[in-house]
């Protein structure tokens, strides 16, 4: 028996039998649930991306995509390194080297100024974290050592000279260890208030420890004679010498701001014998009549002394016709350009005691000679005249 419903005639042929298979697909599979909304969803889309690279074994994914997303890594990984292996070389490195050079020439800088007494300094440890601690050439630049070592040393400097004053207020400056000179201390201020800090910190300023030294030397060794008690003189010695510091280049003296204390000459330089003889003749026919008048002169410097300090001869006259003798004979020499160039003189020079055996050993070879800046009245005149338009 035929128990099948009826048709329905309000539905088209068919439509029961499209129905039906609609109910068994629906049964067979079942719709997904509609998702809820989540704030977190493009998160969870991160994480599972990551989870397809990460774990290739909770996605089934295939080999050929696996194969593709490792040679990306791979390439990624090689670009990301070039890029900064390409920093480091072109830029960071070189940045760096530029950085630490600039900072070895500032700190060596500033460890050629703030030496010696000053090498401990406040201000040389300031100055050296300033350095150290700069990040670009720049800032150590900006650091301006010069300026504050200047400061510095004439402060310590004029302290110096002012503890270190002799008795007739001078000082001994000592330059890079090697030329002495003696000077008023006025003079050494000049000299501190003048330089900066690449000058003053080879200077040493020291109370003078002199001693009078006696030499005996040639006229040529003796500025040509004309150096009188309380000259300033500067000594230098010729290329002869045996001191094992000469040298033809040499351009500064061995010992500068040296005071001649007294000078002599031989005792044969003060021996005078002259004879002056004037003739006339005078002719009458064949007659005739010389006349001759001579005049002579004979004395002895030294003996006239001694005469009168035995009060054979008035000591003051005596004294005021002989004062400065031997310096007149010299000046009468230079102005008629004759002389006794076979003078020899003895001279007491006042010098730096270090210096005495330097002298004594180079007596022969040493030669005096006049600074200009304390140059004899006549030379300042001779100079003077010379260059006047």
């Amino acid at each position: 028996m035929n128990n099948r419903k009826p048709r329905d005639p309000l539905y088209p042929r068919g439509f029961e039998q499209t129905q039906e298979l609609r109910n068994q697909i629906s049964e067979e599979f079942p719709k997904p649930n509609e998702k809820e909304d989540d704030e977190l969803t493009p998160l969870k889309r991160l994480n599972h991306k990551l989870g397809v690279y990460l774990s290739p074994k909770s996605v089934d994914i295939s080999d050929n995509e696996k194969k593709r997303k490792i040679g990306i890594i791979i390439t990624t990984i090689i670009i990301f390194t070039l890029i900064i292996s390409a920093y480091y070389f072109i830029v960071y490195e070189p940045a760096q080297q530029e950085l630490s050079l600039a900072k070895t020439t500032k700190l060596n800088e500033l460890h050629d100024l703030y030496s010696g007494a000053l090498t401990t300094s406040p201000n040389a440890m300031i100055l050296e974290n300033h350095i150290n601690d700069a990040k670009t050439p720049e800032e150590i630049s900006a650091v301006n050592i010069i300026l504050e070592a200047t400061k510095d040393w004439r402060s310590y400097q004029k302290k110096t000279v002012n503890s270190n004053m002799d008795k007739y207020g001078r000082i001994m400056a000592v330059y890079e260890n090697e030329s002495n000179t003696i000077m008023p201390s006025s003079e050494a201020m000049k000299i501190i208030n003048e330089n900066d800090a690449t000058i003053l910190s080879k200077i040493k300023f020291e109370e003078p420890n002199t001693v009078s030294v006696p030499i005996l030397v040639s006229r040529l060794q003796a500025g040509a004679g004309l150096v009188k008690v309380g000259s300033i003189v500067d000594i230098y010695t010729n290329s002869n010498g045996t001191y094992e510091d000469n040298s033809t280049n040499r351009t500064c003296p061995e010992i500068s701001g040296c005071t001649v204390l007294s000078i002599m000459r031989y005792e044969e330089n003060g021996e005078i014998d002259s004879e002056y003889s004037k003739t006339k003749m005078t002719v009458k026919g064949n007659t005739t009549y010389p006349k001759e008048k001579t005049k002579g002169f004979s004395s002895d410097v030294l003996e006239m002394i001694k005469g009168a300090i035995v009060e054979g001869y008035d000591e003051h006259e005596t004294y005021e016709l002989l004062k400065g003798y031997g310096v007149k004979l010299s000046n009468y020499e230079r102005e008629i350009n004759l002389g006794d160039l076979d003078a020899q003189y003895m001279l007491l020079i006042e010098t730096p005691q270090d210096k005495v055996n330097y002298i004594l050993e180079n007596m022969d070879n040493i030669v005096l000679t006049i600074p200009t800046s304390e140059a004899p009245d006549w030379m300042v005149s001779e100079i003077s005249s010379t260059y006047q338009y």
